[in-house]
């Protein structure tokens, strides 16, 4: 059966339009009543079935069995131009947490796309999500991450930053000035965990248990950003990486110098990838430069 494609066009918007006068408005060409209906007859005569009632408007058996399988095919041929430029896209997959993904990663894009114009980066925010295990498994392909590094890692990894661990207040608690890593303060303490089996929380959980204390809990949440805010609720203090001097400012929060010392690794690992491999060089300069420059948000 040789069926006219045009025709098949014509009634997908007449059916999606509910009527010949409707269909007009809403086609992506011009084109006008007359002609769509002269057409929609001869699409009837070749067919030998009437596809709709035309007032009021009504598709018959033999035009909804017609758009059942027409509607899917014009609805794809919507997004193929899309799909197909896409695939000359060179896609860099990275993972991060979602401060560096908000505050940081913008930064560094425009110069890298601007730099390789076919690139389409995908930011995955993974809090909550080992970051080494997907990019050992190819789900990503680049992470900065402040996670300890797997004994056998079948990546590469540089350090960028090293920031230390501090506790996290609001300025006018009276931890600013009592705060102590002892029985008495601590056991009278509430925490806001960032992911409760994190690496800084099993830290914060070894420093208590030398004091005979274990941490309870305010609030749980997988993200520094939203700890930040159930800090500032009054929910509790924060164990963290010492967050941005800007972020711990809008939300009236303190970093305390206390005398427990730990540092973590702010790292960038990836995977050698021949197709993205300039794409991966010009990525870890823009990222060493940037660190460079905004070193002064961590570290005073």
């Amino acid at each position: 059966m040789n069926i006219n494609l045009h025709h098949l066009e014509l009634f997908y918007y007449v059916a999606e339009a509910e009527g010949i006068s409707n269909a007009v408005k809403v086609m992506p060409y011009a084109i006008q009543q007359p002609a769509i209906s002269q057409q929609i007859v001869s699409l009837e005569k070749h067919l030998g079935v009437k596809l709709f009632e035309r007032r009021p408007f009504c598709l018959t058996d033999a035009g909804r069995v017609l758009i059942a399988v027409v509607a899917p095919f014009m609805e794809k041929l919507a997004t193929i131009e899309d799909e197909l430029r896409d695939l000359d896209k060179q896609r860099l997959r990275l993972g991060c947490a979602s401060l560096i993904a908000e505050h940081y990663i913008p930064q560094i894009l425009p110069n890298l796309m601007s730099e390789f114009p076919r690139l389409m980066p995908v930011i995955n925010e993974i809090e909550g999500r080992s970051p080494y295990r997907e990019l050992i498994s190819g789900d990503l392909d680049v992470v900065i991450s402040s996670e300890p590094l797997p004994r056998s890692k079948k990546f590469n990894y540089e350090t960028l930053l090293t920031i230390p661990y501090r506790v996290i207040v609001k300025k006018d608690s009276p931890l600013v000035e009592s705060f102590q890593w002892s029985e008495q303060c601590l056991d009278s303490m509430n925490w806001v965990a960032l992911q409760e089996d994190s690496f800084s929380m099993n830290l914060l959980k070894q420093e208590m248990k030398k004091h005979g204390c274990a941490p309870v809990y305010g609030a749980l949440t997988n993200t520094i950003s939203t700890a930040l805010k159930y800090i500032q609720l009054g929910l509790g203090a924060g164990f963290m990486i010492t967050p941005p001097k800007f972020l711990l400012e809008s939300h009236g929060l303190v970093a305390l110098n206390t005398d427990f010392f730990a540092e973590a690794e702010i790292g960038l690992a990836w995977r050698e990838k021949e197709e993205l491999k300039e794409i991966l060089e010009s990525f870890r300069s823009l990222a060493r430069e940037l660190i460079m420059a905004r070193r002064g948000d961590f570290i005073s």
